[in-house]
């Protein structure tokens, strides 16, 4: 079912809707100022009637019709409002003249935002009633904005895209609310839909500067003079007024997990730390949870430990050179920066922003629960039972110590992991990675500022 609400038109709006989107908007979303007011959450794409916004009431007239996804407050009275698909009425129809098919819901039409079930079915049913020319263009909409999430082994991946987007959107201290906005960025059925980067089914809630910023700032550490610019790229902030900026990079074809057998990075430059994740899948056997290790695995496994043993090299050799330790003063909980998530094997769920449930361990953690001898499975093979981890960080521990820098790279390991990271960006190659860089002039929690 999808969700349907009602817009008072700006005077731009009802200038620029009409209008062909401009063609570097890949999606066609248009971001308008709107008059701020409280939405019903959770905040989705609607199927949106839009009105002339006449002062008076009894002629006010509905337009158009497409989506809208209501964005966070931009000032003090007003909103963010993503538009998209709009599609104008060739004659427009009076709201009075619907009255009488809303019966009881008639009085959510002198107000706007998104209705209630009832009162947006019983819109939705009169305006088909009224207007049949519309159908086909109202039954695409809600194909297109209906709760269809991926499913099969797509799902799982996506579940594991978006806990990945979430994570570092959390350690950053960004809201992850607009998870719940993700539609397919094509449709269900184009088998191209797979290898399309999951961040591309996100809102483009990006200011104009923004867009300056991505062109002329967004440089990978490391990569001055080189354009990092390509599809996949956000940006983000805390607040319209913070000094801190999170740029995330999701891609289905990079050869970032292939060097390095991972799913997430993050990139905290002030910190100069960097942290992977390599996420696990746990499947069901009987009332447990169970994770079994594979030749796969164990591959991957190695090429992590490649990471973190080259990154204490780094560091030793650092340490014992002629020059000054850059790294004193600045400890590490964990110093490597390799990790783990075990997680439960979860559908993809629309509309929602969770964190998927799972149990974060170091890279060595997971090593030696691998070696343990309840390990060994019954007819053979290795595998870590849910019930008996003993000890784990979850994901509020594991965001917070990553936020603070407390997990993750420094000194000459950072030097080293950031060059794979970009050598590994710039290539093609399978695999699917996130990663989240973290840029502020401001130091992470913890820190004495002097």
């Amino acid at each position: 079912m999808v969700a349907v609400a009602l817009v008072h038109s700006t005077a731009l709006m009802t200038e620029r809707l009409p209008e062909k989107p401009p063609a570097w908007l890949t999606r066609g979303e248009r971001t308008f100022a709107y008059p701020y007011k409280d939405w019903r959450k959770p905040r989705v794409w609607c199927l949106a009637f839009f009105t002339d916004r006449h002062a008076r009431y009894e002629q006010r007239r509905v337009i158009g019709v497409g989506g809208v996804f209501p964005g966070r407050r931009s000032g003090t009275y007003e909103r963010a409002l993503l538009a998209r698909d709009f599609t104008a009425l060739q004659v427009p129809l009076p709201l009075v003249d619907l009255e009488g098919a809303m019966g009881a819901s008639r009085r959510f039409l002198k107000d706007d935002g998104r209705l209630s079930p009832a009162a947006g079915d019983n819109l939705l049913a009169a305006i088909r009633h009224l207007r049949p020319e519309l159908n086909e263009t109202l039954d695409g909409l809600e194909n297109s904005l209906g709760a269809n999430p991926p499913t099969g082994r797509e799902g799982e991946q996506r579940s594991f895209e978006k806990d990945a987007v979430g994570t570092v959107m959390e350690t950053f201290g960004a809201d992850r609310d607009q998870l719940e906005a993700w539609q397919q960025p094509l449709g269900g059925d184009d088998p191209r839909s797979r290898s399309v980067p999951f961040i591309e089914g996100m809102p483009a809630l990006r200011q104009i500067e923004d867009q300056q910023i991505v062109h002329d700032y967004l440089r990978f550490p490391g990569m001055e003079g080189e354009d990092a610019v390509q599809v996949g790229w956000r940006i983000y902030r805390r607040s319209s007024e913070s000094r801190h900026r999170l740029f995330v990079y999701n891609a289905n074809r990079t050869n970032a997990e292939t060097v390095m057998g991972v799913d997430m990075i993050y990139v905290n430059e002030h910190a100069r730390s960097v942290a992977m994740v390599q996420y696990k899948r746990m499947r069901q056997r009987g009332p447990g949870w169970v994770y079994w290790h594979d030749v796969t695995g164990e591959r991957e496994l190695k090429r992590m430990e490649s990471v973190d043993d080259e990154c204490k090299a780094e560091e030793e050799g650092a340490r014992t050179s002629q020059e000054r330790p850059t790294t004193l003063g600045d400890p590490r909980l964990v110093p490597t920066p390799s990790m783990v998530k075990l997680c439960r094997t979860t559908p993809f769920m629309m509309n929602s922003a969770a964190l998927i449930p799972g149990m974060y361990l170091t890279r060595e953690h997971f090593q030696e629960l691998l070696q343990r001898p309840e390990a060994d499975g019954p007819s053979g093979g290795t595998r870590i039972v849910e019930e008996s981890v003993p000890r784990y960080l979850n994901n509020t521990t594991f965001t917070t110590l990553l936020r603070d820098g407390w997990i993750g790279t420094r000194g000459a390991g950072w030097d080293y992991v950031i060059g794979l990271i970009r050598e590994s960006l710039s290539a093609s190659g399978p695999g699917s990675v996130v990663v989240g860089m973290h840029r502020s002039e401001l130091p992470p929690g913890n820190r004495r500022v002097n």
